[in-house]
């Protein structure tokens, strides 16, 4: 992975850092808990817009990793997630920054315009033009500051131990009312 210029190019003296916020299994966490460096594996249902965000970034990875910056306006809840929200310092030079609705779009088109093999070429659709996705293919690859994205999503190739500052459980909201249904008294009839 060649480092992205998130500090707008300038030389690093020092090792900058970003804190991330990001959703993963129980099981990411107990890999990182062993001491092991989580990468993470394919994922089916989104293989190939993932597959062309790894050749676009030259990530060294199967899938990438996705966050978003402490602090700064997001558009996940992990609503769906029955695991961790996982607080991570991460060498700047180990994540590239893309917006979010960018990314977004950049996703849709790859998944339903695109031929295997030929990712940065749209096929014709009424949706979006050539020129459109040549500039979201642009905007993904600028590493600009942070406060430049509106909304920052975090892009990274794997979780290192060492990166690991804090861990929020949650329980999935499906499995909740679940248990909350199925457990004697805690609904009063009528």
């Amino acid at each position: 992975m060649s480092p992205p210029p998130h500090c707008g190019g300038e030389e690093r003296k020092r090792e900058l850092f970003v804190i991330i916020k990001t959703y993963q299994s129980k099981q990411v966490l107990m890999t990182l808990r062993s001491g092991k460096v989580h990468r993470a594996r394919k994922n089916l249902r989104f293989e190939v817009p993932y597959r062309a965000l790894v050749e676009m970034f030259q990530l060294n990875c199967e899938s990438p990793i996705f966050g978003y910056v402490k602090g700064r306006r997001f558009c996940t809840d992990g609503k769906v997630s029955d695991g961790v929200l996982l607080t991570l310092n991460v060498p700047d030079e180990r994540i590239y920054l893309t917006e979010y609705n960018v990314w977004a779009d950049y996703m849709y088109c790859v998944m339903h315009y695109t031929r295997p093999g030929q990712r940065t070429r749209l096929l014709a659709n009424e949706e979006f033009t050539q020129r459109q996705f040549d500039t979201m293919q642009k905007n993904l690859l600028e590493q600009r500051p942070l406060d430049s994205y509106e909304i920052p999503q975090a892009v990274f190739e794997e979780i290192r131990p060492e990166w690991l500052t804090k861990v929020e459980k949650r329980e999935n909201p499906l499995r909740t009312f679940i248990n909350r249904v199925q457990s004697p008294g805690r609904f009063r009839s009528l």
